[in-house]
Formats: structure tokens, C-alpha cells, sequence
């Protein structure tokens, strides 16, 4: 069998910008669904409450005689906030139905604006009011009031649009009521010297000022939602990120990649001791050609759940997964005294597991393994870039464990350890020597060890 040992995680930057951008747009979706949801509410409790109070009717309606007058004078207003409630209940239950779609927010905005317009039109025109007096009339601050419930939008523009149909009504209403730019009051009418005052607090440069900071309103909540609206995206990508990381590096690496320092060592790599182990299906061809492949897919996915179970039980990190193979590390991220022991407890584990598939399946012939195990220096980091990043462990130690596994073949044992792996273990007369072989690539010839007759645990 070829091992490729440069093999692992890799993800094309085109989808997993697509996926990021998909699901960064499903959560505003269900975002705007929320806030559409809390708006309906706002809306039922704002009509609720102008209706319950007659705050659009306060202003001049005491002085009116008639009662046929004053009747009509709190009808009209009052009108106007019904549509309201009507309107928060329709986007309440387009919102809680998921009828909900992103352009009935420019309309329900846009509904807003008339609907509130509409108010201050007929609490000012029925008690013969001018637009000078358009702040008198309490309904005028519901405006930014609704703007900056918008802000629970993450769509900038559709708070923008709101801004600007807030500015268009209440201009509007003025413009048809009849604005004076300076406005003038008949002597006697006020209090001495209170006349002037009031004249300044309702003439140009005072609305101008409110204006001014309506429109700030709007824009600085709009300013606020593009902001979050970027940093939900930041979020919900290294959310993504680190996801990736987790299902395609391993799990005891991929948090130290999330830390800034702790990356850019990994990228750079160390050298560290490590123990190696591989791990091979015997004879694995021969099933293969007699299985079909969704059978196929199934056995492999048995058998690497339990090369997985039994790193886990022994604190083993499964570097790759390679065909019917895997290779496990031991020492990663960082060395322990009992890396070998741990490394020799997962090979006996695996083996007594594979014995118990055997028992189940009734596998003919039965399913058999080879294990090598071997100890030293190694190199270990991220390689690659954001379109392929893996985790990879390199060097001798790691070729000449894959030739100890391969060895197991030649000399009929399951598992084979290298010298330097058994005189780190606690139990060393377990093993018996088999053989000198030149293994290390550089004709020296290293010591293999098999587990001496009736000594493997159960």
C-alpha cells in the first residue's frame, strides 16, 4: 500500500466562501424575521397607547364648542393610529407566519411614514393649526421612536429609506398646513415677552435644528446596523473557520489554532518527540472486491470509529486517515513521559476491539490488523495555505513506523514496536526481539520487538 502522508484536510476557497455567504445570509433573514416580529409588537403598543391617551387630540381640542366638531376632530387623528394598529398586526402575523419577505420591510416603513403623517396632518388641521406648530403635537416623536426600533434590522438601506419617508411626512404635512418662515403671533396673546420666545422655539432655524437631528437619528442607527451587520459576518466566518478547523484538523490541535500566537507557531512548525503509530487492514483488497459500495463505505466507517475510540481511550491524536489505514500521534500538542505506554495501550486496545467486530460480524476470513509503533523526533505543524491547510507530521520517525507495519506482514505478529518505543515502557520483557532490519532509510539497522507469546492483555 502507497502512503501519502502530505494527504489530508483541503476545502476550495470558492465554496467555502459560498457556504460562509449562504449562511451568513440565512441568519440575517431569520434576524430581520425576529426584528419584524418585535416591530409588530411596537407598533400594536404605540397605536395602543396614542389611542388609549388622545395625545393627537390635546392640542386645541378643549377650546372647541361643538360637539359634532369635537367629535370629528378626535375621529380623524384617531383613524390614523387604527391604521397603525392594523398595520402592526399585519406585519406581526407575516413575521410569526414566515410570510415575511425582505421588500415588505420598504413597504412597512413606507406605511409608517403615511400612517404617522397622517396623524399629525389631522391633529393639527382640525384645531386650525399651522406646520409651524407640527412638534406641538406629541405624535411627532413616535418618528424616532420607530427609527431607532429599526435599528434591530441588519439592513442599512431599509433604515435609510425610513429616514428619508420620516423627513418626506413631516415636511410634507408642514408644506400642506402652510410653514412660515418666521413665524409671527398677534400681540396680547402671550404673556409679556413670552410671545417672542414661543415665535423663535417654532420659527425655520429651531426646525431646522430638529431636522438636523431627526435625520441623525436615522443615519447614526443605520450606521449602527451596517456595523453589526459586518461584525456578524466576522463572527459567524471564524465560527465557520473554526468548525473547519475541528472537522478537518485534529481535535486536540484545532482550538491552539484559534489563538493568534499559538498559530503562527504551528504554522512556523516545531520539532518535538513524538510516538507514531500506523495501522493497516490486512488482506483489506480482497474484502473490497467482494463488497458492494455502499457495504463498503459502511466497514470502513466501522472500522476508522474504532481506530477513533480507542485514540480517545488513550489520548492519541488520528493525524490521517488513509484508505483502510490510519496514522496516530502520540505527544500531540505536547510531549508526556508515557506517550509509548499510551501509544502500545491503544495498539492492544484496537486489536481487542477488531476481535470483538470479528465476534459480531462473523467476518470469513476475519478481519485482521497490523500495528508498527516507533518513537523520536519528529516535525509537526500546519502546512499550506486558507485553500488547503493540514496538520502533518514528518520526518524518519514517521517512515520508519509505516516500514514496521508493513514488517508485521513478514514476521506474523499484529503489532511490532521499535527498540527505542520498548525501553519506554514500564513492562518491557512483555516484548521479545525479532529482528535487525535496516528501516531508517539510511542502512543502519534498527531492533523491532512483538509482544512475547501469551503476553498481550486483554
Amino acid at each position: 500500500m502507497r502512503w501519502k502522508f502530505q494527504s489530508g484536510a483541503a476545502q476550495s476557497r470558492d465554496g467555502h466562501s459560498s457556504t460562509l455567504s449562504a449562511s451568513v445570509e440565512n441568519l440575517v433573514r431569520e434576524s430581520e424575521i425576529e426584528a419584524e416580529y418585535t416591530l409588530g409588537w411596537v407598533r400594536i403598543v404605540l397605536a395602543l397607547t396614542l389611542f388609549t391617551s388622545g395625545l393627537v387630540v390635546s392640542t386645541g381640542a378643549a377650546v372647541l364648542t361643538e360637539p359634532h366638531r369635537l367629535a370629528l376632530v378626535r375621529f380623524m387623528p384617531m383613524s390614523a393610529v387604527l391604521a397603525l394598529l392594523l398595520l402592526g398586526v399585519i406585519s406581526f402575523i407575516l413575521a410569526s407566519g414566515h410570510w415575511f419577505r425582505p421588500w415588505m420591510a420598504f413597504a412597512l416603513v413606507s406605511a409608517d411614514a403615511v400612517f404617522l403623517g397622517a396623524g399629525l396632518y389631522f391633529g393639527l388641521e382640525r384645531v386650525g393649526l399651522g406646520g409651524n406648530w407640527i412638534a406641538a403635537i406629541p405624535t411627532i416623536w413616535v418618528f424616532p421612536l420607530i427609527l431607532a426600533v429599526g435599528a434591530l434590522r441588519y439592513r442599512a438601506l431599509v433604515q435609510v429609506w425610513a429616514t428619508l419617508a420620516t423627513m418626506i411626512a413631516v415636511f410634507g404635512v408642514a408644506w400642506v398646513l402652510g410653514f412660515e418662515p418666521f413665524l409671527a403671533t398677534e400681540p396680547g396673546a402671550f404673556p409679556p415677552g413670552l410671545e417672542t420666545d414661543l415665535a423663535r422655539l417654532f420659527s425655520l432655524p429651531p426646525y431646522l435644528m430638529r431636522a438636523v437631528l431627526l435625520a441623525l437619528i436615522g443615519l447614526i442607527t443605520a450606521l449602527a446596523m451596517a456595523r453589526s451587520r459586518r461584525l456578524l459576518m466576522r463572527t459567524v466566518g471564524e465560527t465557520t473557520r473554526r468548525a473547519n478547523l475541528a472537522r478537518f484538523l485534529p481535535a486536540e490541535v484545532a482550538p491552539l489554532v484559534g489563538q493568534d500566537d499559538l498559530a503562527s507557531d504551528w504554522r512556523l512548525g516545531r520539532r518535538q518527540p513524538a510516538t507514531v503509530l500506523f495501522v493497516d487492514i490486512r488482506g483489506f483488497t480482497a474484502y473490497a472486491e467482494n463488497m458492494d459500495p455502499s457495504r463498503l463505505s459502511v466497514f470502513v466507517s466501522s472500522f476508522r470509529r474504532r481506530v477513533m475510540r480507542s485514540a480517545e481511550a488513550t489520548g492519541g491524536v488520528v493525524d490521517k486517515f488513509i484508505g483502510d489505514g490510519a496514522m496516530l500521534v502520540f505527544g500531540v500538542p505536547d510531549p508526556q513521559t508515557d506517550d509509548c505506554m499510551r501509544a502500545i495501550a491503544c495498539a492492544e486496545r484496537l486489536l481487542a476491539l477488531v476481535d470483538q467486530w470479528n465476534a459480531k460480524r462473523h467476518f470469513d476470513p476475519p478481519i485482521r490488523v497490523g500495528i508498527g509503533i516507533h518513537t523520536g523526533e519528529v516535525y509537526c505543524g500546519l502546512v499550506g495555505d486558507e485553500r488547503r491547510l493540514e496538520f502533518t507530521v514528518l520526518g524518519d520517525v514517521v517512515n520508519v513506523a509505516a516500514k514496521i507495519e508493513q514488517a508485521t506482514k513478514r514476521f506474523g505478529t499484529a503489532i511490532l514496536a521499535s527498540q527505542a518505543v520498548i525501553m519506554r515502557t514500564d513492562q518491557p520483557s512483555r516484548w521479545h526481539e525479532v529482528g535487525h532490519e535496516p528501516l531508517g532509510g539510511r542502512g543502519e539497522h534498527l531492533a523491532i520487538f512483538a509482544l512475547s507469546p501469551n503476553q498481550a492483555e486483554p
